[in-house]
């Protein structure tokens, strides 16, 4: 194979992996809805499905100040964050992410809540 074919089945390739990681996503959407909210994950097919969430904190030192959200090298303090977030406190720049995890196998009791 030349350079130029390389080169072009490089770019194919990148092309094929952002349309199925655009696919992929969009799966991942359509299986969050058939969690139940209450649980944490389910079994399907000999896979355990997780559903997962995290904080995506990206409040700026300034804002953080604001809470007293800051620590002494001038960082965010995201666990506080986390925890004004968790106590219902509306703070700019804050979203929760879910996303699934699918792994072989059974889940084990704590993780089917």
């Amino acid at each position: 194979m030349e350079l130029e074919e390389k080169v072009a089945k490089y770019k194919e390739l990148g092309t094929q992996i952002a349309e199925l990681e655009k696919e992929k996503k969009l799966l991942a959407t359509e299986i969050l809805q058939y969690i139940p909210k209450e649980k944490k994950s389910i079994q399907v097919a000999g896979s355990s499905v997780k559903r997962v969430r995290r904080l995506s904190i990206k409040t700026s030192l300034e804002a953080a100040k604001l809470y007293d959200a800051v620590k002494i090298e001038e960082v965010v303090d995201k666990e506080k964050i986390k925890l004004l977030y968790e106590q219902g406190e509306e703070i700019p720049d804050v979203s929760e992410i879910e996303y699934i995890q699918v792994s072989s196998g059974a889940a084990s009791d704590d993780n089917r809540r």
